[in-house]
Parts: C-alpha cells; structure tokens; sequence
C-alpha cells in the first residue's frame, strides 16, 4: 500500500499546528509574543518531521484508523509534554537560557515520546502491558 502526498501531508500540516500550539503553550514565556514564537516554532519542527513519520511508516499508520492514531498521538502529546516540561520548570534553573534550553529539549522530549507512542508500537507496548498487569482479558 503507497501512501501519495496529500494524505501524509494533510496529516502533517494538522497534526503540526497541533502539536505546535499544545507544546508552545505549555513550555512557559515571558511575552505573548515570546509563546506565539514558541508555537510557531514547534510547527515548524512538529509539522515536517510528522510528515515523514507518516511518509516512511504509513503502513502502520493504516493498521489501525488514522482517527485512532490521531487520538493516541494527541493523548501521548499531551501527557508527555506536559509532564515533561512541568518537571524541566520544577528544576531549580532560574529564568535563564539554561532553564529555556531544557524547558524546549522537554517539549521535544515529550514529542519523541508521542512519535514513539503513534509510530513506533509504544501505544500497543502500553497497551498490551496494563492487560497484563491487569490481569484484563481483551
């Protein structure tokens, strides 16, 4: 199955913005303007290396529903970067350019977690586990 150019793309552009703006808002700024360039910033990272996550695993992309993966993708983002930023400001840093090179490196952070989730089998590692764990039949 090839996946064309438009599908991955329309993913990429919307789950981008997405990630753009959950991830620029969480990471903490000083300035209106400082968080729009965060945002901004974070799609222009998220926004392409989500479409060759999808361009180069789109068979497993397909597997389950997009709309699964975009769930699984949205949660993942939220948790993880949240989480993840949360304990960078939690450091003792300061406000200084230490404390934002590690709040960002926690938001790309909680990025990687979310593409491992979505493209990489890590929802389904999860998954599988809390069943075991669980003693849940599925």
């Amino acid at each position: 199955m090839s996946v064309n150019f438009g599908h991955p793309a329309s993913w990429a552009l919307g789950l981008g913005v997405l990630g753009g703006a959950i991830a620029g808002t969480v990471v903490p700024a000083a300035t209106p303007a400082e968080e729009l360039r965060h945002v901004l910033g974070f799609i222009l990272l998220f926004g392409p290396t989500t479409y060759v996550l999808i361009d180069r695993y789109g068979r497993y992309w397909e597997s389950k529903h997009p709309y699964l993966r975009f769930v699984v993708f949205t949660l993942s983002l939220v948790v993880a970067t949240v989480v993840l930023v949360q304990i960078a400001v939690l450091l003792p840093l300061g406000d200084g350019t230490l404390a934002q090179a590690v709040e960002f490196l926690a938001a790309v952070g909680g990025f990687v977690v979310t593409a491992w989730a979505t493209f990489f089998g890590g929802a389904e590692r999860l998954w599988a586990g809390f069943l075991e764990r669980t003693d849940t039949e599925w």
